[in-house]
């Protein structure tokens, strides 16, 4: 994939008759999605004519897809984005940019692992470490101390005992 998009959702189906899509929405909302002026299906750009919130979900209106048939055509696919066009919060990391990062110890320096994924949950998002330790980290500032994509690696605090 193109470093400059990004994965930004996945349509789930077609909503009524005159080609909107259902949209999940990987970003921190659907909201989103909804102002959004381009996406990308595949190497293929789509205007954003439209969008709006639907039972959690984005519904867009793209330009080209007028129909159920060129919407139902789409389900499944993965939207992408361009990575400038994201709105990113100060202190704030596209999950991408954080796996494959290396996981060090705040305090000693030592390499805990590689951070494999990061999982969302509603409380707080979980950072998963795999090394000789598989570790569950949550992302709160007791336990994260700083993360530095841009020099490779995120300093964690575990407690002890923490690690599988």
């Amino acid at each position: 994939m193109n470093d400059s998009l990004l994965e930004v959702g996945k349509v789930l189906n077609t909503h009524g008759v005159r080609g909107e899509i259902k949209v999940q929405s990987w970003c921190d909302s659907p909201e989103v999605l909804c102002a959004l002026k381009t996406v990308y299906i595949g190497r293929r750009a789509f205007s954003v004519l439209g969008g709006r919130v639907h039972a959690g979900h984005a519904l867009l209106t793209l330009e080209g897809v007028d129909s159920m048939d060129t919407a139902l055509a789409l389900k499944n696919s993965v939207l992408l984005a361009r990575r400038e066009d994201m709105p990113v919060e100060e202190g704030a990391h596209f999950v991408v940019d954080l796996i494959g990062l290396q996981a060090r110890h705040a305090e000693t320096g030592e390499v805990l692992g590689r951070v494999t994924d990061v999982l969302e949950y509603p409380a707080h998002d979980i950072y998963v470490v795999e090394g000789e330790k598989r570790y569950l980290i949550p992302d709160v500032p007791a336990f994260v101390r700083a993360v530095r994509p841009e020099e490779g690696y995120i300093d964690f605090l575990p407690l002890e005992g923490m690690g599988e």
